[in-house]
């Protein structure tokens, strides 16, 4: 009887080392499994964010030539590598002070360009980045009267603040948009009535007289893409008379 037990105790203890031993190997297996399933997860490539809009350092930018050529005056501009990021797309340069068209340029692939424009010193001109449609906000560059020196033009007076400042996008015919004028300063500021730069582009604005604020008063300015036009974009002119002569412009544009 004894020898039965032994002999049955020893078949039980096999049976358990047997389970044992391939649960753990089971267990290993698991493991590797899991441990490649997860380096998977970790390596596997995710979504890229959403696009930002292009950034344009005006700080790049500067004037390498002011003189005539065929009776024409010219301003000529570079921007440094980098200026630009990302570096693609085209830049949009508009001389604030002639009612031609604006320029188109390139950007080169490392964030560099140049443009020659009709203008003369004095002039302040304005670049904006375009790559398929998303832009940069616009920088304004001030020519000096000799025209070998440029600066960045900062909104002005600055106690005057205007929301969006420097850029409307329209979606398209219909859309409209209000631009608010508060007057942050501690007297009173009264502001010519707008204007457009060219006046060839689908929009529209109200109301279109002059406007006076006390300090701490805010008015508005509605801005309006209607129909259809041959141009998509203008600029719309705030000429403010006081406290001090100053003036913003603010790019409309509508989808191409």
């Amino acid at each position: 009887m004894g020898r039965c037990v032994w002999h049955l105790d020893c078949l039980v203890r096999d049976i358990m080392r047997s389970w044992l031993t391939q649960s753990w190997r089971l267990l290993k297996q698991g493991g590797l499994l899991l441990s490649l399933s997860l380096a998977s997860c970790v390596v596997s490539p995710q979504p890229s964010p959403p696009g930002e809009d292009p950034d344009l350092d005006g700080d790049g930018i500067d004037i390498v030539g002011a003189g005539t050529e065929d009776l024409n005056e010219l301003l000529t501009f570079d921007a440094a590598p980098g200026s630009v990021d990302p570096a693609k797309g085209v830049v949009i340069v508009t001389n604030l002070e002639r009612s031609d068209a604006p320029s188109r340029v390139v950007v080169r692939d490392d964030g560099s360009f140049s443009v020659a424009l009709a203008g003369f010193p004095g002039d302040t001109v304005r670049f904006q980045v375009d790559q398929d449609g998303a832009r940069s906000q616009p920088v304004d560059i001030a020519v000096d009267a000799t025209g070998q020196v440029v600066d960045v033009v900062e909104d002005a007076p600055a106690c005057l603040a205007i929301d969006p400042a420097r850029f409307v996008a329209l979606s398209g015919a219909g859309d409209a948009q209000s631009i608010v004028v508060r007057n942050e300063c501690e007297v009173a500021v009264l502001i010519d009535a707008p204007r457009l730069r060219r006046g060839r582009g689908p929009f529209t604005f109200s109301p279109t007289g002059a406007l006076s604020l006390e300090p701490g008063e805010a008015g508005f300015v509605t801005v309006r893409a209607v129909g259809a036009a041959d141009e998509r974009e203008d600029v719309l002119f705030f000429d403010v008379s006081a406290p001090e002569p100053a003036r913003r412009a603010i790019t409309l544009t509508v989808p191409e």
